[in-house]
């Protein structure tokens, strides 16, 4: 398996693994398929070059991950994994690919929100670090 670090010119992977994600699991994003089928080339190249993107390729994509700059930190958003390839490491590949990027670029917090009956998805964030925040659903990982 391959970490890939979308670029502006790979938009459409970032497209098609979104959408997919959105297809297949409606209710774990802040977004919906049909808004999203919705975007434009432009909206989608914006999206890639303001944050970072990531695919998990095996050898097809079958995973994606997200993390944007905000006051209180790095946040972790958009972890989606393919449900044929769920408990076979690529969430902790991707989310262990934004902490080595949150390092190298200075970082001392990553943060995200993981709803409390997804224990799957909470189970991975604590075995990798991250305990729970103030904030009702969300999870931090601080740098050490």
């Amino acid at each position: 398996m391959q970490i890939h670090q979308v670029q502006p010119d790979d938009w459409e992977l970032w497209r098609d693994v979104r959408l997919e994600a959105l297809a297949a699991d409606p209710d774990g994003f802040g977004s919906t398929l049909a808004r999203e089928q919705a975007y434009t080339e432009d909206d989608w190249r914006e999206s890639v070059e303001r944050d970072l993107k990531l695919v998990a390729l095996a050898p097809e994509p079958v995973g994606l991950v997200g993390a944007a700059s905000k006051p209180d930190g790095l946040h972790l958003y958009s972890m989606w994994v393919r449900s044929s390839h769920r408990g076979r490491g690529v969430g902790e590949a991707l989310v262990k690919a934004v902490l080595a990027w949150a390092a190298e670029e200075g970082w001392k917090v990553v943060r995200l929100r993981v709803y409390d009956d997804n224990e799957p998805a909470r189970r991975l964030y604590e075995r990798l670090g991250f305990v729970d925040a103030d904030e009702p659903e969300h999870m931090e990982f601080v740098m050490s």
